[in-house]
């Protein structure tokens, strides 16, 4: 699903003019559709009505036309209307939105030089192959969400016929089957990459070797199922078998295309996939433990962190429980991007820039802890929050993940 542009020229303008304008939007990836084969190929097929069409005002003159195509395609609204400052582009514009407001209609006027529109088209062009990569997608949750996600429930069909993607329950007993089965022989030299480049190590050799066990699992039942995002009920797990998902979940976030995310929670693990999708980076999932109004700053704190995105890190026992294996991460000084996408169809979302000050050491909080000094006010977090769990990637992405979830969504 690309960028369908929909062009509107009146007869009196130059051929070699309008070809020069459209050849700029035909070079920054969209796809030129003239209105008649529009309408053509909207009979065809429906489904053309909702992809993302984006109607040229390319001159005056053609303000009657424009009315007579809407009145017989039937686009979804808000209608697009495509500005630029020649050919008195604007001013056909303007008296078409008025009409459409007038009678009800919901539209909007995108306005710029005509270069800078064609950039705008190359963005939303990439912006929709991301989300057309999302709409393939799978996203496998093994187990319930865990009981004190009180907040955090999707419905999964809503979220398909908002986003695309299908979402998957699996019995957490398919993953304990597997883990019976699996050995760490076949990571062996991964395994010791692990543990030799750790600053610390403070488990034993079994309950490392139990986590890679744990980690095969993960892969293979991923692969098994063609997962794009996995996320796992990790206590009762732990509950069960005695070992963490804390080292599996965390080499699967570090493993390109794949994304895990921590008891059962489906809007953040769906928001690791997509910032994947759209950064390339890794996200690290982690509970808020800390608000600080005067200083604008929040803590995060959790036991896995991707290990590709921290500085160094330490392998030492889960947090609350203190078994198995837990990941004490440590971060340079950077600057970082909160997000998080929420709701029953995973329309709502939150995104701030900040600066990661510190790695901490507070006793009685998970083990990879973070303050981070943000750019939107942190009353956010008491007033307004979209559950616990957000997600931390490095980098300076607000505008990007901004840009891209209002392409989506809408602002």
């Amino acid at each position: 699903m690309g960028i369908n542009i929909i062009p509107f020229f009146s007869s009196f303008i130059d051929e070699e003019a309008r070809d020069n304008v459209l050849d700029k939007f035909a070079e920054a990836g969209s796809r030129i559709i003239p209105s008649n084969e529009f309408l053509a190929e909207a009979k065809r097929d429906q489904s053309l009505l909702r992809q993302h069409n984006y109607i040229l005002i390319g001159t005056g003159g053609i303000e009657r036309d424009v009315i007579k195509f809407l009145s017989k395609s039937h686009l979804s609204q808000p209608i697009s209307l495509l500005s630029y400052g020649q050919q008195n582009s604007l001013p056909a514009s303007m008296e078409i939105k008025a009409y459409l407001t007038s009678q009800g209609f919901e539209s909007r006027i995108v306005h710029a030089p005509l270069d800078r529109l064609a950039q705008l088209i190359r963005k939303w062009c990439r912006f929709s192959q991301v989300k057309e990569r999302i709409a393939q997608s799978r996203l496998g949750i093994l187990g319930e969400p865990s009981s004190w996600l009180v907040a955090s429930h999707v419905d999964t069909y809503a979220v398909q016929e908002r986003w695309g993607v299908t979402v998957e329950k699996f019995p957490l007993t398919d993953l304990l089957e597997l883990i019976d089965k699996e050995t760490p022989i076949e990571t062996e030299g991964g395994f010791k990459e692990f543990v030799s480049s750790a600053a610390c190590v403070d488990v034993t050799d079994k309950a490392l070797r139990d986590a890679d066990r744990v980690f095969q699992a993960v892969k293979r039942f991923v692969k098994q199922n063609r997962l794009d995002a996995v996320t796992v009920k990790c206590f009762t797990l732990l509950h069960k078998t005695g070992i963490t998902g804390c080292f599996a979940l965390s080499q699967i976030n570090d493993t390109e295309n794949l994304s895990a995310g921590c008891e059962g929670d489906i809007p953040s693990t769906f928001t690791m996939m997509l910032v994947k999708f759209l950064t390339g980076q890794s996200a690290f999932m982690a509970n808020v433990t800390e608000v600080d109004q005067d200083h604008n700053s929040v803590a995060f704190a959790h036991c896995t962190v991707p290990l590709g995105i921290v500085d160094s890190y330490e392998i030492t026992s889960h947090a609350e429980t203190s078994k198995s294996v837990g990941l004490r991460g440590r971060f340079k000084p950077q600057e970082v991007t909160i997000v998080k996408v929420f709701g029953n169809d995973l329309s709502q979302f939150w995104v701030s820039g900040g600066t990661l000050v510190e790695n901490l050491g507070v006793e009685g909080n998970c083990r990879t802890q973070i303050r981070v000094s943000l750019e939107e006010p942190v009353d956010y977090f008491l007033e307004k929050p979209l559950a616990n769990h957000h997600l931390i990637v490095p980098g300076e992405h607000v505008d990007l993940v901004q840009e891209f979830l209002e392409f989506v969504l809408g602002p």
